[in-house]
This record gives C-alpha cells, sequence and structure tokens, in this order.
C-alpha cells in the first residue's frame, strides 16, 4: 500500500541522488525507477515527489535499455553464467513498462535500426513476447516467465565471434553452422546460472526448432516444442524481418505482416501467429495507410478472423478490405 502512491513514477529516471533519513543513498541520479526502487524507497519512507523525476524520452528509454543488455552480454561472454538477479530486477522490469509505454509504435521502431543489432533484438523478442502471451491470454506469472526467456533467447550469441555476427555480406556454410551453435551455447549457459527456470534454457535451444521440422539444432516438430519456444519463435522472426542488418535493408511492417498471415500454416504455430498479427494490427489502429489503389485512409477496426484486412476510413466512408476483391493495405504510413 506505501507503494502504491510511487508507482506513477515507474519508468520514470530521478534527476538527483535519493538518500534515506540515514544519509545513505538508496537511488541513484538518473536511475530508470523500476518497481523494485519504488518499493525499497517506500520501505525506507523516502516518498518522491514529482520534483525528484523527469519523464524518460522513448530513445533514451531504448538507450537505457541496451546498455544494460550490453553489460549482461559481456558478462556472459567472460564468465559463461548470467547474473539473473540484473535480469530480474533491472532489465525485464525496464521491458514490462515499454509493453505498456502509449506509443509502443514509435518503442518499436527504435529497436528496428541496425545499430547494435543483437541488443535491440532481445529487447524487442522480449517485449513482442509478452505482446504475444497477453493475445494468447496467458497469467501474470507465465507472463513474466516468458518475458524473460525471450529477452534470454539469444544469450548464446554472446559466444559466437563478433566477426561473424557482424560480417555484412553471406555467410559461408562453416560460419552458419556456427552461428546455429548458440541455440546450445545459450542452453548452457542458462544452466550453469543460478536461480534461472529450466524453462528459460529450452527457449533458448528451441527457439529456432519449427512446426513441420525443419528448425534446428535437433530438427523438432510441433508436439515436442515447448509454448515458449513457439511464441519466441514468432517474435524472433517477425523482428528480424522488420530491422535493418548490416547485410539487408528492412521489410516494411505491412509486407512482413502479409507474409506471415500467407504463411501461416507453415513452419510457425498457427494460433500463435495469428494472435500476433492481430495484436499488432490493434497496435496500429488510429495509423495512416496507403491503399492498392493508392487511396490513403486511417485503420479504424481490425477483426480476429482476418487481421490482415482491417476496416479502413477515408473521408468520412468506411471500407472493410475482407469484403473488396482485389483491394488491400500497400503500406502503413
Amino acid at each position: 500500500m506505501m507503494s502504491s502512491r510511487q508507482d506513477q513514477y515507474v519508468g520514470m529516471r530521478v534527476n538527483k541522488n535519493i538518500y534515506n533519513k540515514r544519509g545513505i543513498l538508496v537511488v541513484p541520479a538518473k536511475r530508470l525507477l523500476t518497481s523494485k526502487d519504488v518499493g525499497l524507497l517506500s520501505q525506507q519512507g523516502v516518498f518522491l515527489t514529482d520534483h525528484d523525476v523527469e519523464s524518460v524520452m522513448i530513445d533514451h528509454l531504448v538507450a537505457s535499455a541496451i546498455e544494460e543488455v550490453k553489460a549482461l552480454f559481456k558478462f556472459a561472454q567472460q564468465t559463461e553464467r548470467i547474473p539473473f538477479e540484473r535480469v530480474r530486477d533491472k532489465i525485464v522490469p525496464i521491458i514490462i513498462f515499454m509493453s505498456n509505454h502509449p506509443n509502443l509504435n514509435q518503442i518499436l521502431l527504435y529497436l528496428e535500426v541496425h545499430d547494435e543489432y543483437i541488443y535491440r533484438h532481445s529487447i524487442a523478442v522480449a517485449l513482442l513476447s509478452r505482446l504475444i502471451g497477453k493475445a494468447r491470454g496467458i497469467d501474470d506469472a507465465q507472463l513474466w516467465e516468458l518475458t524473460a526467456s525471450g529477452f534470454l533467447h539469444d544469450i548464446g550469441k554472446s559466444q559466437i565471434p563478433a566477426s561473424i555476427l557482424n560480417k555484412p555480406g553471406k555467410l559461408t556454410a562453416e560460419e552458419f553452422r556456427i552461428v546455429k551453435e548458440h541455440t546450445v551455447y545459450g542452453y548452457e549457459i542458462i544452466k550453469r546460472s543460478e536461480g534461472i527456470p529450466e524453462r528459460h534454457a529450452y527457449v533458448a535451444l528451441q527457439h529456432h526448432e519449427r512446426e513441420d521440422g525443419s528448425g534446428y539444432p535437433f530438427g523438432l516438430k510441433s508436439g515436442e516444442i515447448d509454448v515458449f519456444s513457439k511464441i519466441v519463435a514468432v517474435a524472433d522472426v517477425f523482428h528480424a524481418m522488420v530491422s535493418k542488418r548490416v547485410y539487408k535493408e528492412p521489410m516494411p511492417l505491412y509486407q512482413v505482416l502479409k507474409e506471415l498471415s500467407d504463411n501461416v500454416y507453415g513452419s510457425l504455430e498457427p494460433a500463435i501467429t495469428l494472435s500476433f498479427i492481430k495484436r499488432i494490427m490493434d497496435v496500429l489502429i488510429g495509423n495512416q495507410v496507403v491503399l492498392s489503389d493508392g487511396r490513403e485512409g486511417k485503420i479504424v477496426m481490425v477483426s480476429s478472423q482476418d487481421p490482415i484486412l482491417p476496416v479502413v476510413e477515408i473521408d468520412g466512408h468506411y471500407i472493410d478490405l475482407s469484403k473488396e476483391q482485389g483491394l488491400y493495405l500497400e503500406k502503413i504510413v
């Protein structure tokens, strides 16, 4: 109850050092406040005011999360272990805050640029996995586990040479073989780390497995793959497609969603994929779009049956694209 009055400050940044009544530093200046920070302050009888905090611009929010991720990957690279308390207390709370941010679209855009891709990708996959989990009705406790395991899915890449991960051209067969080992490395890193649920390790191991058995490292099929791994796989594929990389330009968002929709009964789990497309399209309600005939409008409603063909408003007229043969979204502005 004591911390509830301060919950409004979660995700904001303190603009000065915050001390308790004994003069002991509790929260350093410029710290992005998590729910744990707020709880700690309340326990020590320290109550923030609007003058103690400042809003964080989205680019600064993402940059602060990336710095946390970078430190974690460096630790894993050097020790082949993860300090899970850092993930639990610092990184996951930031991702949860992002998932509830009113400008979620903008956050996702910041996570699509190619600079420091591996770090942005870890944050984005956790964020997108959480969105899918919510759409699938997963309870809060499991949603937290899904967010954390989504974040850690690529931790094995800390053991892959940077020269291969950042290669601007096509990988050789041998280089691709090395990259694929990140699934096993991730599993081993998580297994030897203290306090991490075993399911996180299986997500790291299985997120490149596919429904039809075409994935790696073991070629597992649908019933053999953990549902968290299936969710993370969808988030992983989507973010990789929309992101700019050193070796490729990003695919337009709508083109990616359409490709996922067209291939919904392929290598990814169909129900999870459709839930994800619907969730992303819901986020896009209100966005300006261009139709295939050149007209511009905005998305006003999304159907759960065919989310890729929403209702679009153009000059006060409503067009249901699911009922218009040959007419579709060309791009999202």
